[in-house]
């Protein structure tokens, strides 16, 4: 007994320990101009320019989704895709998840052609689907937002095309995907590879994060990434390490698309924790 508690007490001591030395992390200079690392207890790990307004682009739809996931009891019920909502969003070289006009989709599809694909298509039908309109939605939006505490977050669309109102910061954004990832329905979107609908024909959504970079399935296991040329490369990410979690936010990091500087800042941290 003396020897099991001696044991316990050891252990604990060693987490501490542990948790000690990740609260005094020394990072290396990233992409990324606005930084917050956490684990999974909310402890602020390493920060910059964390209260800094940025343009959140589609991390936006973090948002978009948990609040969709909140306001439907049952993800399989059918909606169609508009016509012009396809229009809308092409001639705006939006994101698209790959739903044509007049395809009936579920409630769940759109979901991971929010949170995979990054499919303004998604986001749009979403908000049509449950309240009429994006206008409506976004105002349940902000006050999730509210209710949040995201004091400096202001959405003025649900997909996150620039706009100059709307805005937000890591820190809020970390307060969100927090929240976010408490709901089942939510993680289980969030940490997904792919996705593939049949209705009314075959679509495999792929989550773009673990095509980009080489090392990333298996650190992060998962993430919503985002850009505009106003907000520069974005990523919400869930690390993995060592069996412990941990949740990085990053923006405003230059480059394009193609150019992955935001995930190789996730690698960076990564390979510190």
């Amino acid at each position: 007994m003396l020897f099991s508690c001696i044991c316990i007490v050891a252990l604990m001591l060693y987490n501490a320990n542990k948790t000690q030395q990740v609260a005094h992390l020394e990072i290396p200079s990233l992409h990324s101009k606005n930084v917050l690392l956490l684990n999974a207890q909310g402890d602020v790990l390493y920060e910059k320019n964390a209260d800094m307004i940025i343009y959140p682009a589609s991390l936006t739809k973090i948002m978009t989704a948990i609040v969709a996931i909140e306001m439907t009891e049952d993800l399989q019920v059918q909606t169609i895709v508009e016509p012009q909502t396809i229009t809308k969003f092409t001639a705006q070289n939006a994101s698209m998840a790959g739903f044509r006009a007049g395809d009936f989709v579920t409630v769940e599809d759109l979901l991971y052609g929010t949170l995979l694909a990054s499919g303004a298509d998604a986001t749009a039908t979403l908000a049509e689907a449950i309240v009429g309109g994006e206008d409506a939605f976004v105002t349940f939006m902000n006050n999730k937002a509210h209710e949040l505490g995201m004091k400096d977050t202001h959405f003025v669309n649900a997909s996150g095309l620039h706009h100059e109102a709307h805005q937000s910061s890591v820190r809020d954004i970390s307060k969100l995907l927090r929240y976010a990832m408490e709901n089942p329905t939510f993680y289980e979107i969030f940490t997904s590879k792919s996705y593939t609908t049949y209705v009314p024909t075959k679509l495999t959504i792929a989550n773009s994060l673990y095509t980009k970079i080489a090392g990333v399935e298996g650190t992060i296991v998962g993430g919503k990434a985002g850009y505009t040329p106003e907000a520069g490369l974005c990523l919400a990410s869930l690390i993995e390490k060592e069996g412990q979690q941990f949740l990085l936010i990053t923006a405003n990091a230059k480059g394009h698309t193609w150019i992955p500087m935001h995930i190789e800042d996730a690698l960076t941290v990564s390979n510190i924790l």
